[in-house]
């Protein structure tokens, strides 16, 4: 999910980790990890690099580091002593994070669901941050889609909204390094039934 758009040195790491637990996504869940992901994905660098590529005081960064270090989505890179204390440079062990597509299949297992929900607020977040000119859902915005509807399907209708989101999602999906002219975009697909309609019992003709 998070990624960097600048050009790195040839690395070891995969290109893309694929996220398939609750833990993992709720490390990735805050706007400031995500930045920090993005500058270690340009290379290897100690807090106090991040703190001031960010702009932010290193004491603050120090927690989100850790919380990074546990989930495994940033490692100790070198360590050495200066003026007695130790100093440890970090990098990252991807260059970009996606939730696995098959995870929707589980999504109710503990904590699933409010992870990915959570990245997907941090994400925008960023990306909402960083609209210039073009406007929210112009197709060059940084968010070119984002609405919220109400629909009326029968349940033949449900599947076949189902079946067009999966056929959008057949053609475009990309797990893999950047294609050359492409940008890469988390599309969440989501449909619930409202609320007030949820204790409603079916109709004879929704039951048959």
């Amino acid at each position: 999910m998070a990624s960097s758009s600048k050009k790195r040195p040839a690395r070891s790491e995969p290109e893309v980790r694929i996220v398939k637990d609750a833990p993992t996504l709720k490390a990735l869940a805050d706007p400031t990890r995500l930045q920090i992901l993005m500058a270690l994905g340009e290379g290897p660098k100690t807090v106090k690099d991040v703190a001031a590529l960010l702009g932010l005081g290193a004491t603050r960064l120090y927690y989100h580091f850790k919380i990074l270090e546990k989930a495994e989505l940033i490692r100790v890179a070198r360590k050495r002593m200066v003026s007695g204390i130790e100093e440890r440079t970090y990098e990252a062990t991807a260059q970009s994070w996606t939730p696995a597509p098959e995870a929707t299949s589980s999504l109710l297992q503990s904590g699933l669901i409010d992870a990915l929900l959570e990245v997907v607020r941090a994400e925008l977040e960023l990306a909402l941050g960083a609209q210039g000119r073009e406007p929210l859902g112009e197709a060059a915005s940084p968010v070119p889609i984002f609405s919220l509807t109400r629909l009326a399907l029968s349940v033949d209708d449900v599947e076949e909204v189902i079946t067009r989101i999966q056929q959008i999602q057949e053609d475009f999906i990309d797990l893999g390094p950047k294609p050359a002219g492409k940008r890469h975009y988390n599309v969440l697909f989501a449909g619930y039934q409202i609320p007030s309609e949820l204790n409603v019992p079916a109709t004879e003709e929704e039951a048959s």
